[in-house]
């Protein structure tokens, strides 16, 4: 049934709709002050389209941006297009769906979302069939599952995955978290401005941590040494940061770090702040070390290369 051609035409104020139902929500988290901006100066060109509940309440079915634009733009009426309450909610978030489809490109967050909430609303062979050869997502598959698990995430976190503060690994990981974690974690990234390597990385090892010894992130994050970098007032923030990526590295791996810092203690011994840089092997993985002397000139070289070539080491 084409629904589109049993709406009815109503102005109305842009307050009035309820844009807080998510029924046929299809997220996009570009910057809204283009828009804002556009309707601002040009009015509301296309006219959003609602439906009216059986409790009498407007939702949006296309348009809510257009819709939340108006209100800060205050403008106070918008011609709107109604359609019949009985309209199912499944043949209203696939009018959703193809309308946007025509207009944008789906990010990984919005990808996430309609995977999700396609499985939610039709049967799994209709969702491959239908929608996901368009999304461009295998019918079946771990990228599917994955993409179902992130599509549950609270905004805040799908926001900074299709912002790029967080790859989509990381968002992999923060769907098994329980909901405290992820504010937790989620906090922590913000605090301390990581990338989204870094901010990988400590998910990434927060999470092992927290599977290794049974407890919570957010129980973790208690203890007095992450708590002692936290609310240090004399530390900037980009050192907070390295200071608690470090503390936790050395959680990850404690005989490896201490192995560093006995080594990084004897090279100072050994030649102080001179320019000769002495390197173990990966992971210390023999004793083997690696001697870079930095000259000046190749004059200079030459007679390093000399000095060293006459020196008796037995």
């Amino acid at each position: 049934m084409h629904w589109l051609d049993r709406t009815s035409t109503l102005k109305l104020d842009p307050n009035e709709p309820d844009l807080e139902d998510s029924a046929y929500l299809i997220p996009c988290f570009e910057d809204m002050l283009p828009l804002v901006e556009s309707v601002r100066r040009m009015g509301v060109i296309n006219p959003p389209v609602l439906q009216r509940t059986p409790r009498g309440v407007l939702i949006p079915v296309l348009g809510r941006r257009r819709l939340d634009a108006a209100r800060e733009a205050a403008i106070r009426q918008v011609e709107t297009k109604i359609l019949p309450a009985e309209m199912p909610e499944t043949d209203g978030f696939e009018l959703a769906f193809w309308d946007n489809l025509a207009r944008r490109t789906f990010d990984t967050a919005c990808s996430a979302y309609l995977v999700k909430r396609l499985l939610d609303l039709f049967p799994r062979d209709v969702v491959a069939e239908d929608f996901l050869p368009v999304l461009g997502i295998p019918p079946k598959g771990p990228r599917l599952e994955r993409l179902s698990a992130i599509g549950g995430l609270e905004f805040p976190v799908l926001k900074a995955l299709s912002c790029g503060k967080i790859h989509e690994k990381t968002a992999a990981i923060l769907a098994e978290l329980n909901p405290e974690d992820r504010e937790t974690v989620m906090g922590l990234v913000d605090g301390l401005h990581l990338n989204a390597n870094k901010a990988a990385e400590i998910v990434s090892s927060l999470h092992d941590l927290s599977v290794f010894h049974g407890k919570a992130i957010s129980e973790l994050i208690r203890d007095q040494q992450f708590r002692s970098i936290l609310h240090d007032a004399e530390s900037s923030v980009p050192d907070k940061a390295s200071r608690f990526r470090e503390l936790i590295r050395s959680w990850m791996f404690p005989e490896l770090v201490a192995r560093e810092h006995a080594f990084d203690s004897w090279r100072r011994n050994l030649i102080g702040k001179d320019r000769i840089q002495v390197r173990p092997v990966p992971a210390f993985e023999s004793e083997e070390c690696f001697i870079e002397v930095r000259a000046g000139n190749r004059l200079e070289a030459e007679r390093i290369v000399a000095k060293i070539k006459g020196v008796d080491f037995k």
